[in-house]
């Protein structure tokens, strides 16, 4: 199969930038790669080229609406009052007019351009609990009948891109901005009210959508943008549809997601949030969704398997409506930054909160340390306090993390009196964001780097990984002057359900690291202590977890995990989590806390004597070696799993898997590509036999799979 039977782009290189001078050289001066004009998507991630001549195969129809002129929305003299009255097919115009608010936006690092402004959401209601789908039977059938009905017509597919957040090559010609008021403008403008076609954005902070391809009038096939300078890491989604018809079933196919399993297919629903149902009923961001199906699809990755397919249906409430969706609650760098502004103007913060400057990252974004305790206890009684340290969003596309943190800090300026007691007992260290950089930009996993930041805590670089450096300088500073009786990562995870730590076992004969995880159990409906896992895996020995224990002797040395979809345990069995429950999470972690160090040892020691009986049934193996339910191997740490670490390491040569690799030619992920599976365009690998010996090890595990 020639270039030109890939139904797409075909492009002409003329070289290639050096990997070591993006790393250290282009990506440090704040600037970042050229990814509007640079960046193109192939079979394995986006690849950093200079492109002197882009050649558009005939086969692909421009995105342009139904024509490109005669625009029935009226030209806007863009002042504040008039923005949401006048038509413009149910678009925010908000997000493209600048102001004074838009010099508040994070820098992203590269050249790709944020809107002037982000959504804003209401929160989700109080006390609205979302069961999990129950997928009818016949589903995965379904929905591989509906692919091959694909295959078999796919001369009557409109195959035509409709949104690309890279590549502005085919937005509505003839328009500019100053038509309708606006600094910017959406990629289509659909030509009048007859003209149905979505029009889809995700160049807000956090966004992830590279391209829109529309295959009928109401179906669309979705690319992910995968985490800059890595070949995949494509599961984080954010992004919103314009122009909706009310009562008409769209359907939706995420098309390269690369993780072998989901908790779509045990009965995850998407996230949505509809500005026309905020308006009318005050409703934040709901699940919702039918025919939800996570699959394997037919597009080939050379040497690394198949690419799977996230598909599902949503009916609209409304006509020209907004409607955002997202793999779960969008948390901003911006909400934090507007959160720690809302917390100062509270009256005496100054006595139980500071902030401080830790650095600036890659994209010289200032990355924050938060200090809580009593600041007004003697000086005696300072020096005899405890430390507890805590960060999070290391994976910018695990956002559940963020709110916990946020939920957990605001727990800790409280008024309560278990706040104060803590306030009053321990010196919180608490580095709320890590990877801000990768947050800005709508990343999965990585940092502008191309590196998985918590793979870097045994020597992290200064200029490549600062905000892993200095906060482990930190770490180690407080270390010298205290005692540190908690060190805890949170992250999120996307293939187990509830929440639970992993810890390390191995220098404590009496298991002292099993006791804030067991009292976690007793305080949250929402903890599973069988999912907990103790383990110490060769490949892990660079996370923050395993890193700090293992250098600093600290002996609670846990990474929180939290699910993706929700819990199927307990009161909230079967019941997604949303952001009450996140409140409770972090409520019920304090409270832990409280009890662990309370002078009344009583439920600390009822602990010990549990663990006692249990080592005395040799019940601790099994968690040693992978968890209490003895599965935790597999996809310990944020659910990576064996075979991702081997495929990252194939990929990425150099220290863990995680060098930024660029290859030479690449080719885009194309409509024509979902229905004939060709071989993509890839160079032959150097280490060609491992892949191979890779390749059958996934064959048998898939293989092994259904039983």
């Amino acid at each position: 199969m020639n270039e030109r039977e890939l139904g797409e782009f075909e492009e002409v290189f003329d070289g290639e930038i050096p990997v070591d001078k993006v790393a250290n050289d282009y990506l440090l001066t704040g600037t970042g790669a050229n990814q509007e004009d640079d960046i193109f998507f192939d079979d394995d991630g986006p690849n950093q080229t200079q492109s002197p001549a882009r050649v558009i195969s005939p086969k692909i129809k421009c995105g342009i609406g139904n024509g490109s002129s005669g625009f029935e929305g009226k030209p806007s003299s863009g002042t504040k009052d008039n923005l949401e009255d006048e038509f413009f097919y149910g678009i925010n115009k908000y997000l493209y007019k600048r102001d004074e608010r838009s010099e508040l936006l994070p820098r992203t690092g590269t050249d790709f351009v944020l809107l002037p402004h982000n959504p804003e959401f209401l929160e989700p209601n109080e006390g609205e609990l979302e069961p999990f789908y129950i997928p009818k039977q016949t589903i995965l059938e379904d929905t591989l009948r509906h692919e091959a009905e694909k295959i078999c017509f796919q001369d009557m597919l409109m195959n035509r891109v409709v949104y690309d957040c890279v590549d502005n090559t085919w937005m509505t010609p003839g328009v500019v901005p100053s038509d309708f008021g606006l600094d910017a403008l959406p990629y289509l403008i659909p030509k009048g009210k007859d003209d149905t076609t979505l029009v889809f954005e995700s160049r807000f902070e956090c966004g992830n959508l590279r391209r829109a391809i529309q295959i009928n009038d109401f179906e669309y096939n979705l690319i992910l943008k995968p985490d800059y300078f890595t070949r995949g890491h494509t599961q984080w989604y954010y992004f919103s549809v314009g122009n909706t018809r009310r009562g008409k079933e769209y359907r939706f196919n995420i098309i390269n997601m690369m993780k072998p399993d989901s908790l779509y297919n045990q009965g995850m629903k998407p996230l949505i949030y509809s500005e026309a149902t905020a308006r009318a009923k005050k409703k934040g961001w709901f699940r919702d969704g039918s025919d939800v199906c996570y699959y394997q699809n037919n597009l080939k990755r050379k040497n690394a398997g198949f690419y799977y397919t996230l598909t599902f249906v949503v009916r609209f409430e409304h006509d020209f409506d907004t409607v955002y969706f997202a793999h779960c609650y969008p948390y901003t760098f911006s909400r934090l930054n507007n959160f720690f502004r809302t917390l100062e103007q509270r009256p005496n913060m100054q006595a139980k909160m500071r902030r401080k400057i830790l650095c600036q990252t890659i994209a010289l974004n200032n990355c924050e340390m938060v200090i809580i305790t009593n600041f007004q206890q003697t000086i005696e009684n300072s020096q005899e306090k405890k430390s507890v340290v805590i960060t999070s969003r290391v994976h910018p596309g695990e956002t559940q993390a963020s709110f916990v943190m946020e939920y957990l800090i605001a727990f800790l300026v409280g008024s309560s009196a278990e706040a104060a007691i803590l306030r009053d007992k321990y010196v919180f260290k608490i580095v709320p964001m890590l990877n801000i950089d990768g947050v800005v930009n709508g990343n999965y996993r990585c940092n502008l780097a191309g590196v998985d930041l918590n793979r870097q805590w045994q020597d992290p670089s200064r200029k490549l990984h600062p905000t892993i450096y200095h906060t482990k300088q930190m770490i180690k500073k407080i270390r010298e002057e205290r005692e540190i009786v908690l060190f805890c990562d949170i992250h999120g995870h996307s293939r187990k359900n509830n929440i639970f730590f992993y810890g390390c076992s191995g220098k404590d004969t009496k298991k002292r690291e099993h006791v804030i995880p067991l009292l976690m159990s007793k305080n949250c409906e929402v903890f599973s202590y069988k999912d907990c896992s103790f383990a110490l895996q060769k490949d892990r020995e660079a996370t923050a977890r395993i890193a700090l224990w293992r250098e600093l002797s600290i002996i609670n040395c846990y990474t929180l995990e939290i699910s993706f979809s929700g819990s199927d345990q307990g009161k909230y069995q079967f019941i997604h989590f949303n952001l009450p429950l996140f409140r409770e999470m972090a409520n019920t972690f304090c409270q832990t806390l409280v009890d662990y160090g309370d002078p009344d040892q009583r439920k600390v020691n009822a602990v010990l004597e549990e663990i006692d009986q249990m080592i005395l049934k040799n019940q601790f193996n099994n968690a040693d070696r992978g968890g209490m339910g003895g599965d935790a191997l597999d996809d310990e740490d944020s659910d990576y799993s064996n075979d991702e670490v081997q495929l990252e390491n194939e990929a990425a040569p150099g220290k863990g898997g995680n060098a930024p690799l660029l290859v030479g030619k690449n080719d885009d992920i194309m409509p024509q590509m979902m229905l004939k599976s060709p071989q993509l365009l890839e160079p032959t690998p150097d280490n060609a036999p491992r892949e191979r010996s890779l390749n059958k090890k996934k064959k048998i595990v898939l293989k092994k799979k259904p039983q």
